[in-house]
């Protein structure tokens, strides 16, 4: 979602251990086409969100690159800690199936405290608006700039802003927010063992 509009340089594409600029397309076919033998309520593969925090964000030097080579790292250990083998050898990497992508933004969700906390100002403000809407369909009587004038109090009055503006669902949050979005099939490279995190072997 995060590259429409942008040039095909500034696109974030898909990556694994040893390739960059996958498709989508391809992941999808890649994943979908990598469980045989699983049942319909099985999952087909895993979502891992991975999340550097803001001091760690502010040493990389080269941030697309250095996510790239960090997640490399990550899965090296995810599959490090399957704690059996195939076909006589430890799980490596290399047996697992997966694809990353790096994103750049985040949003404030309904469920991050400072929407909950802001939400009984919406909910006045939201009200305001309803008696505006009614006002000027001549349902009732009232002054709009006076209604207009408490909005705008009101939005100085939520406890939680960025920019001067209340914070709010959607809103995209500041600073650097980059994270990584990490797709892992549940059968191995060659479809034939199931390595679930979920499992005995974990």
């Amino acid at each position: 979602k995060e590259n429409q509009g942008l040039e095909q340089e500034h696109m974030e594409h898909f990556f694994n251990q040893y390739g960059d600029e996958i498709s989508a397309s391809e992941v999808v076919k890649e994943i979908d086409g990598n469980a045989s033998k699983l049942k319909k309520k099985e999952p087909k593969f895993y979502s891992i969100t991975v999340s550097p925090s803001k001091y760690e964000l502010r040493k990389l030097e080269n941030s697309r690159e250095d996510l790239k080579r960090y997640t490399r790292a990550i899965m090296k250990d995810y599959a490090s800690c399957f704690n059996r083998e195939i076909n006589g050898k430890q799980v490596t990497v290399n047996d697992i199936k997966y694809y990353a992508k790096i994103e750049h933004q985040r949003t404030f969700k309904g469920t991050d405290k400072q929407v909950r906390e802001n939400q009984p100002v919406a909910t006045k403000i939201l009200n305001l608006k309803n008696e505006i809407r009614q006002i000027k369909q001549g349902q009732q009587e009232g002054s709009i700039k006076r209604l207009e004038s408490k909005i705008c109090r009101l939005e100085k009055e939520a406890p939680h802003q960025q920019k001067g503006k209340r914070i709010v669902q959607g809103m995209n949050k500041e600073g650097n927010q980059s994270h990584i979005h990490i797709i892992v099939s549940r059968k191995d490279m060659s479809d034939s063992v199931s390595l679930s995190p979920g499992s005995k072997y974990k």
